[in-house]
């Protein structure tokens, strides 16, 4: 389902110096896949997850998200695929705040064609499943880091993704609700075939996932199961 060939991101520095963020990444990702990349802050994953979602373009290389080349298309039609066939949780959960829960977790849907009242349902049961409900008419600023990121995770599910591309999903949850966010992941994985990369630097976390990758200054290596 996502194809990366070769994939390069490099900065300038002020000052003249670069950085490679990115280099010479390929790997494949089949349609169902519940992966993660593992690393350190600053090995270049979170780039990487970024070229992957069409919100930075590479240098060098291609990514291909069932056969298309995203960085082909025209801003239009990136932004349409984004839209359709994916969503992503943010390492910060990016609420907007002068928008309510639950239009918060509508936004994504503005652009689509469903029915406000089916969608204002599905945002109501997502919220559910994050132990949201009671909050749907409460703005960010009344909610802790924790309750926001749980609103961004809804939000993330609004228009059925078939690719969740994830940066630090549980970043700022305590462990049990870190362990049910990953649970109702699997439950999407497993029921709707939804395709997840998660971009962690929690050993435990990737450890529940089914593929491997390790990130270090912008290689990317597949881990290898233990025996």
């Amino acid at each position: 389902m996502i194809e990366v060939e070769h994939l390069q991101k490099i900065y300038t520095l002020e000052g003249g110096e670069k950085v490679t963020a990115v280099d010479d990444v390929s790997f494949a990702i089949e349609r169902g896949a519940f992966l993660s990349i593992l690393g350190h802050s600053g090995s270049g994953k979170t780039t990487l997850l970024n070229l992957i979602g069409g919100l930075t373009r590479p240098n060098g290389g291609t990514v291909r998200i069932d056969g298309q080349d995203i960085w082909q298309l025209a801003d239009d039609e990136l932004s349409r695929l984004r839209n359709e066939k994916m969503n992503f949780i943010f390492q910060f959960a990016s609420l907007i705040p002068t928008l309510n829960v639950i239009d918060n977790v509508l936004l994504p849907s503005a652009f689509g064609s469903a029915k406000r009242r089916d969608l204002v349902e599905r945002a109501r049961e997502l919220l559910a499943m994050m132990n949201m409900a009671e909050k749907e008419h409460a703005y960010p600023a009344q909610l802790s880091g924790g309750q926001q990121r749980r609103v961004a995770i809804a939000r993330a599910f609004i228009n059925d993704p078939a690719i969740v591309l994830a940066d630090e999903p549980t970043g700022d949850l305590d462990e049990e609700t870190e362990q049910e966010v990953i649970d109702l992941f699997r439950k999407f994985n497993r029921e709707r075939q939804t395709t997840f990369l998660i971009v962690t630097h929690s050993s435990d976390l990737a450890a529940q996932t089914d593929r491997q990758f390790r990130m270090t200054a912008g290689r990317l290596a597949p881990v290898e199961p233990s025996t």
